[in-house]
């Protein structure tokens, strides 16, 4: 019996995207005939899926002129059933593909909206109009498309112009099953001070200087800590850390791997106390927890993270680690300080995240309500 075919598409995410191929395409496959058209270098199938690469554009303007244009095209060319799309840019797309009868998803996965405020290549006369087209095309467009945002809290949903009845939120949680390999229990009883970090390294919301320094500081104080840094440069952010006044003295203390696929990361993090969590975005466009920190949480891992209200939220209910201010070092300092002296603590920390992903943050129950809203589309 052949299957309902499905099809995702971005010209602005990667094809091994966390949420995008290894949550919900992944998933989805298990029920569903699954492509998958973005970002890379290779047209394979993996996990079920059939994943067709489109090469990286070398420009914003590149983007814009061809690679849409080109995903779009291929998009149209599978003759989906439900057509998934990840990006802004993309909602016209989308719009059309459900003026044309097909069942449309638009999976919000940021605050697009304050984001376009912060674009430094953006003047301000063109934040203005181009926030304005994008309240338009939202405001419009939930007419043609189902939105799956991502958000914390449903009274978030004001930033996205549509009300709970009118969406299915899916939340960026992660697999515990996927990552049940990686579980450490006895997080206190590892040899040494290792932390663990896998993500980008600097970019708009992202930059770890503050934790490099939070090092220098207890090294200062005799108290020596290592770092596994995983991960990449945003492609505007300055790369590498030599730069900075404090690298000679910390650099033997912290080990850096570049890009590591997800199995590879966090075999590291098995040898590691405490995880760290450095996106840091304005109060005032928050809507959703950092996907890194459901990870960890999968892994038994206590970590440090931002200490915005909806973390801090998460963390009165479960006692999974520390908020603090991710841009003060003398705070991830003290932070760390108190984790890595206190083997008792750091268990029962590590206890607290697995029971609060078996209870409620895993991406298993998100799964099954997209799997839900599939078949409603389906049928509808």
């Amino acid at each position: 019996m052949s299957r309902v075919k499905v099809c995702h598409f971005s010209s602005v995410h990667h094809v091994w995207d966390t949420r995008v191929f290894y949550r919900e395409c992944s998933s989805l496959a298990q029920d569903f005939d699954v492509t998958l058209i973005a970002i890379g270098n290779e047209c394979v199938e993996k996990n079920g899926v059939h994943i067709i690469g489109i090469p990286k554009p070398s420009s914003f303007l590149q983007r814009f002129l061809f690679t849409i244009w080109k995903v779009f095209y291929i998009a149209v060319k599978q003759d989906a059933a439900i057509y998934h799309i990840h990006d802004a840019e993309m909602v016209p797309f989308g719009m059309i593909l459900g003026i044309l009868g097909k069942k449309v998803i638009y999976d919000i996965h940021e605050n697009t909206l304050g984001d376009i405020q912060l674009k430094p290549w953006l003047s301000a006369g063109q934040k203005k109009w181009t926030g304005w087209a994008y309240r338009w095309f939202l405001q419009i467009g939930k007419q043609f498309m189902h939105y799956v945002p991502v958000v914390a809290d449903p009274k978030l949903l004001r930033d996205f112009y549509v009300s709970e009845e009118e969406c299915t939120i899916i939340q960026n949680f992660a697999d515990i099953d996927e990552l049940a390999p990686y579980q450490v229990m006895d997080r206190g009883g590892l040899e040494g001070n290792h932390l663990f970090y896998v993500g980008m390294i600097r970019d708009m919301y992202y930059t770890i200087d503050p934790f490099l320094e939070a090092i220098y500081l207890l090294q200062q104080q005799g108290k020596i800590c290592e770092l596994h840094l995983i991960g990449y440069f945003g492609v505007n952010a300055e790369t590498g850390f030599t730069h900075l006044p404090y690298w000679n003295a910390i650099a033997h203390q912290i080990h850096f791997y570049g890009f590591l696929d997800q199995p590879k990361a966090y075999e590291i993090s098995k040898q590691c106390k405490v995880g760290l969590c450095i996106k840091n975005q304005p109060d005032n466009m928050l809507v959703s927890h950092e996907r890194k920190l459901f990870e960890y949480m999968c892994i038994g891992l206590p970590s440090i993270f931002c200490d915005s209200a909806i973390y801090c939220n998460l963390n009165n209910e479960f006692q999974i680690g520390i908020p603090v201010d991710v841009q003060q070092a003398t705070a991830i300092a003290q932070a760390l300080e108190v984790l890595l002296g206190n083997k008792a603590l750091l268990t029962t920390y590590a206890a607290n995240n697995i029971k609060a992903v078996r209870e409620k943050y895993n991406w298993q129950m998100e799964y099954a309500r997209l799997k839900s809203l599939y078949q409603q589309l389906l049928i509808s």
